[in-house]
């Protein structure tokens, strides 16, 4: 029987190790007027069902959201969302309890006015590699309808999250969590696409040479990588390859491979499964000593005390 391989994809490497976090999801149903302030660290999104409405992050211009669009605001601080941006905005926190409340419903402003239903959630990256991709993010991704048609993917995965949150089942919770990665996903893809070449370090990911070597380091870690051979994987000579990574990752390749070794590190220490000793050979260290060494370098701790504080440190890259 043959087997067969993935397909080399570095950016699912990448996302392997940022890992979302659902806090809440719920539908909300809003009449004209309304004006919401949401704070905090987290990040959120808001799928418009239907109706409108205006996101105003502060010191930016209003964003107007309709039906059909997706607005994610990945660095979190706080919005207003509101019917209009001229109203004063009550805290998020006060209109739920004032709100009527069916379920997972949740029901704002006066019965007479337009509707405009939206399902709302709150959410947080973990994984050593989150700094490193929210470091690249806007503070709000914007996709809306192409030519007055909704883009397919997001109709689906946002029809499907709607029904889930409105009619909730045994189950759902969990479900609805694994549909907002796959939005988060999609919405990055779509992001990325409309903006080639000034993503930062992500360029590197879906640049299809330097990608190709960026795979094999992330299929290999352990092994002895030199830049001649990451050069043969990508189909570049060794100058071309090393000037092309550079430019496209903003690092050279053997850091690249040192720091993403010692990611994969901290991740392993973060689940507690495998002890040190066991961890350093599978990501290329040839001894706990050699590992603790490089990564105090990196993360300013050993992997010892890393571990104990509940890895709750920042990726090497930082």
């Amino acid at each position: 029987m043959s087997v067969v391989r993935p397909v080399p994809d570095a950016v699912s490497d990448v996302l392997s190790l940022v890992r979302m976090r659902c806090k809440t999801v719920c539908a909300n149903d809003f009449a004209v007027p309304f004006s919401l302030s949401l704070r905090g660290p987290s990040a959120r999104f808001h799928i418009i069902e239907s109706g409108s409405a205006f996101v105003v992050l502060d010191g930016k211009a209003p964003v107007r959201v309709e039906a059909g669009d997706l607005v994610i605001l990945p660095l979190g601080g706080g919005h207003v969302l509101s019917s209009d941006p001229a109203l004063p905005a009550i805290s998020i926190n006060h209109a739920v309890k004032e709100a009527e409340r069916s379920g997972s419903i949740f029901r704002f402003g006066k019965p007479n006015g337009a509707q405009t239903y939206m399902i709302c959630g709150e959410f947080t990256f973990a994984g050593v590699l989150a700094p490193k991709l929210l470091s690249v993010l806007p503070s709000i991704i914007h996709i809306k309808e192409r030519d007055g048609r909704p883009l397919e993917w997001l109709r689906l995965t946002s029809n499907f999250l709607a029904e889930e949150t409105r009619g909730a089942q045994p189950g759902s919770n969990a479900l609805v969590a694994r549909l907002l990665e796959v939005l988060f996903i999609q919405s990055l893809r779509h992001w990325g696409s409309r903006i080639p070449g000034k993503l930062g370090w992500l360029s590197g990911l879906v640049d299809v040479q330097v990608g190709k070597a960026l795979s094999a380091i992330h299929d290999d870690p352990a092994r002895d990588w030199t830049v001649e051979s990451l050069a043969g994987v990508a189909g570049l000579s060794r100058s071309a390859f090393a000037a092309r990574f550079l430019e496209t990752v903003g690092q050279p390749p053997l850091q690249y491979l040192t720091r993403w070794r010692l990611n994969l590190a901290a991740d392993q220490l973060r689940a507690g499964a495998a002890r040190i000793s066991q961890i350093a050979p599978k990501v290329g260290y040839g001894s706990e000593a050699a590992l603790t060494r490089a990564f105090k370098a990196q993360f300013g701790t050993t992997p010892a005390a890393f571990r104990r504080a509940g890895a709750s440190l920042g990726s090497a890259d930082h």
